[in-house]
């Protein structure tokens, strides 16, 4: 690893198994805020450090266009959250995830073209549309999703994903899988097995955890506007990922929708499972993504937002969403707790309807930054890289 821009934040540490379960004054460093006071103090943009790649992950927020696909790289294996992406016919996001990943691969041979982990955190194409590519040309050992059925639009990328699995369900390395239930998590302590979390590297022991999956029986979530039943949205079943490396943590919550999110934080509610370093902001820098209340539990240095540039006019994209949206930017300046170089960059006021805005504090996104690379030791530092 090369240098990079260092944050640096003090956090508690991440055992495998447990994690303290309340909040506490003295030994969150002024960390916890309540929703009322989203706002903290900036630090400054920070000066160039180096890092020891056996002592820290790097998060890889991959440039497909107007969808996800995160790559965690760890000393000793990949994991990959999602598979993009756009479709135009001016992007395509298969193969620039693939150029990607062999990219990746080229430079760690040592993984030899494996990903230990592929969670899918709902089956919607902007996320799975690259599975059968990543399927083809490297090897998956173990994959995680949200247990649900899926329609016809991804029938094709989801029927690869569950064949995938069934056709290697035997033999002497098994491609091991987990349909993540909210019944399999134990409340307020998520969720974590063998196949969840494959990873044990020799310097650390990195942690991850599924905080929420699939639902089988509507909790009550009602109808939105248009008189659709809430459950019936598949981002509302999004699995919602934690990884730790020591002091450093990251959250994803891929396409969860406010209604889940307020019920994800009642189920952590005083606890530090939500209290993360990087949060990759959901939906796309939806509206209804993310919220004041989650940032307020979040606190984090960075954020992250995977979408596409606002000058692809076409459909499906990041333009005609009108994604990030200006709200949820606005409230990532107040509640991101690290600063970056001033960039003037486009948001979304509507479908289709862009404004600039001057952003300083650390908010990334493919849309403005290209690819974006974070890393995180496990003393708690955290860095984006140039």
């Amino acid at each position: 690893m090369g240098l990079v821009l260092a944050f640096v934040h003090v956090g508690c540490a991440s055992p495998r198994h447990e994690r303290p379960a309340r909040f506490d004054s003295a030994a969150n460093d002024g960390h916890d805020r309540d929703a009322a006071a989203v706002a903290p103090a900036a630090a400054p943009v920070p000066e160039k450090v180096a890092f020891d790649p056996e002592r820290s992950m790097s998060v890889h927020l991959l440039d497909v266009g107007q969808g996800a696909a995160t790559l965690i790289e760890l000393p000793c294996g990949a994991m990959l959250v999602d598979t993009g992406g756009e479709l135009n016919e001016s992007f395509d996001s298969v193969p620039a995830l693939q150029a990607q990943l062999d990219a990746f691969f080229a430079r760690r041979t040592d993984l030899e073209r494996t990903i230990g982990l592929l969670v899918i955190t709902h089956p919607h194409i902007d996320h799975v549309r690259g599975i059968p590519a990543v399927l083809s040309h490297f090897r998956v050992e173990n994959v995680v999703d949200n247990g649900k059925p899926f329609d016809e639009l991804v029938r094709t990328e989801m029927g690869a994903l569950r064949s995938y699995v069934d056709d290697h369900s035997k033999g002497e390395a098994p491609v091991g899988y987990r349909g993540v239930k909210t019944t399999d998590i134990v409340k307020k302590n998520g969720f974590t097995d063998g196949v969840v979390d494959p990873f044990v590297c020799e310097r650390f022991d990195p942690v991850v955890r599924v905080l929420s999956g699939g639902w089988d029986i509507d909790p009550g979530w009602g109808t939105d506007n248009y008189g659709h039943l809430l459950f019936d949205d598949p981002n509302n079943h999004s699995v919602v990922v934690r990884v730790d490396a020591g002091n450093a943590s990251l959250l994803i919550t891929g396409d969860l929708e406010k209604i889940a999110i307020a019920g994800l934080m009642k189920r952590y509610r005083d606890t530090r499972w939500l209290d993360v370093d990087v949060y990759e902001a959901g939906h796309h820098g939806s509206a209804n993504g993310t919220t004041r209340e989650l940032l307020a539990v979040t606190t984090p240095l960075v954020a992250l937002i995977s979408a596409g540039p606002a000058s692809r006019q076409r459909s499906w994209t990041a333009w005609s969403y009108g994604h990030p949206r200006a709200g949820v930017v606005e409230l990532l300046q107040e509640g991101v707790g690290q600063r970056r170089a001033e960039v003037e960059v486009a948001v979304g006021t509507g479908m289709k309807r862009f404004v600039n805005r001057a952003v300083d504090r650390a908010i990334f996104s493919t849309g403005w930054d290209g690819n974006v690379v974070v890393d995180m030791a496990i003393d708690g530092t955290v860095a984006v890289r140039p």
